[in-house]
């Protein structure tokens, strides 16, 4: 890698900016070590590490994963030890990774323990430079603001690379791939092909159903399968479903509710709403028979 090329992305001067006073200030003239967390830790701790060169003597790097495997013991050697991240959601890993590091304390002689991130929302870290809000329309559990950047960016070109993504995120492509790896095997993101609504159809309608359960069940069945139902949810009230179908014509919505909805003996009544096309969602993935 050349020589401070880190110091120029976004993201590693904006955590040099919010914590780089007082990463120097624990550092003082003791000899320290810079160690990067995980994937993304290592391109911020790098980054961090790159800067401090410049401003100071004896300072080391390395990397470890959470359970401290690949740690270069001989680099924390009786030194003060900064851990880097990029993050903390949960603070799962960062209590694993820090009860690593104070087991070994002792043995290596190691005269203290940080921990530094640029997003911190548990409160945990010694340094970061921003939280993220207390309410979030998503599982923080599974997602992160990187997470959320690199589906952003997923679903506005699902074939872009992660060289491209890395570039907007701050990440190294590695990174970009082990986070989309990850979020495809936990189930949180699928990428696949989309159609265009506008560009297929013209007209939509949502249809509010009153039935028995055991229509109701069998309409969903139905349902599920037609190329034409792109939203269907259980309702509580005086109806009990809600289908939201897109069609080329009026004619194929009127041919819908009369064969699918008005056809099933078990239902009670229904209510008809005809709009334009939905603003949300402007691509769907109809199953295809």
């Amino acid at each position: 890698m050349l020589r401070n090329t880190l110091l120029n992305f976004k993201p590693i001067q904006k955590l040099i900016e919010g914590v780089g006073r007082d990463v120097k200030r624990y550092f003082g003239k003791e000899r320290g070590c810079v160690v990067g967390l995980g994937d993304d830790g290592i391109f911020y701790g790098l980054g961090l590490y790159q800067w401090l060169r410049q401003i100071k003597k004896g300072i080391t790097f390395t990397t470890m994963n959470e359970n401290g495997k690949g740690l270069e013991e001989e680099k924390v050697k009786g030194r003060k030890v900064l851990i880097v991240d990029n993050d903390i959601v949960t603070g799962k890993s960062y209590k694993r990774a820090l009860g690593v590091m104070k087991g070994e304390k002792e043995r290596l002689k190691i005269k203290d323990i940080k921990f530094a991130v640029l997003c911190d929302r548990t409160g945990l870290a010694d340094f970061s430079v921003e939280g993220y809000s207390a309410y979030a329309p998503w599982s923080l559990e599974k997602l992160d603001g990187l997470d959320l950047k690199i589906i952003q960016a997923l679903s506005k070109n699902g074939r872009e690379s992660f060289v491209e993504i890395a570039k907007k995120t701050g990440l190294s492509p590695v990174g970009i791939k082990n986070r989309v790896e990850r979020l495809i095997n936990e189930g949180v993101l699928k990428i696949q092909g989309l159609l265009n609504i506008g560009e297929c159809y013209s007209v939509s309608a949502h249809i509010e159903i009153e039935a028995d359960q055991k229509t109701i069940s069998k309409m969903i069945e139905k349902f599920e399968k037609s190329p034409l139902v792109y939203h269907l949810v259980r309702t509580s009230g005086k109806y009990n479903l809600l289908a939201s179908i897109i069609s080329p014509n009026l004619e194929s919505i009127e041919n819908f509710i009369a064969k699918e909805v008005r056809g099933e003996p078990g239902v009670k009544h229904i209510d008809v709403s005809v709009g334009e096309l939905p603003i949300i969602p402007k691509a769907w993935n109809p199953p295809i028979t």
